[in-house]
């Protein structure tokens, strides 16, 4: 026959069944709880990867924006120094535009306003009259809207036109 434990002892393994079993479903809530840690590192490692590819397609975006930039203010230059060269254009004489026509519309401008439209007649391009005015080339986009739409023009050619014109910058420079 067998003997039957005492009371205190079944107790006590029944304490400690119960104990192991508790640290068994907590070892399993750990586990899975690194688990969702995990997962949420690589949705953050994919939203990082996204957010870098959308960067990097914005400043591709931009690039090519100053490349065209760069491109229309190239072929103005050549088509002005082109009609300087043929005796009907009007710019042929200088001193024959009244640029007193154009210096109405010119002082409705603000100060900065007339020197992204010098910048920009010279030929530079959006970040570097934004460098040259030490501001951002949303802000010289900004005021190059503001000018296009206070001056009634619809380009940028337009509005090398109207700085030439207004004698802002020399003709052939």
């Amino acid at each position: 026959m067998k003997k039957k434990p005492p009371a205190s002892q079944t107790g006590d393994q029944a304490r400690i069944a119960e104990a192991e079993a508790r640290s068994e479903q907590a070892e399993a809530r750990t586990e899975q709880a690194k688990t969702r840690a995990e997962m949420a590192e690589t949705r953050t490692e994919q939203a990082e990867t996204r957010t870098d590819l959308a960067k990097t397609r914005t400043e591709q975006a931009e690039s090519r924006t100053e490349q065209v930039e760069t491109a229309l203010q190239s072929m103005v230059h050549r088509e002005v120094d082109r009609r300087l060269g043929s005796s009907l254009h009007p710019l042929k004489n200088i001193s024959a535009i009244n640029t007193a026509d154009w210096k109405v519309p010119l002082q409705r401008l603000t100060i900065r306003q007339r020197e992204v439209l010098q910048l920009i007649a010279e030929g530079q391009n959006t970040k570097q009259i934004g460098g040259i005015l030490k501001v951002s080339p949303k802000t010289v986009e900004y005021h190059r809207m503001k000018l296009m739409a206070g001056l009634n023009l619809h380009d940028v050619t337009g509005l090398v036109r109207f700085a030439l014109r207004a004698g802002l910058i020399p003709p052939g420079s």
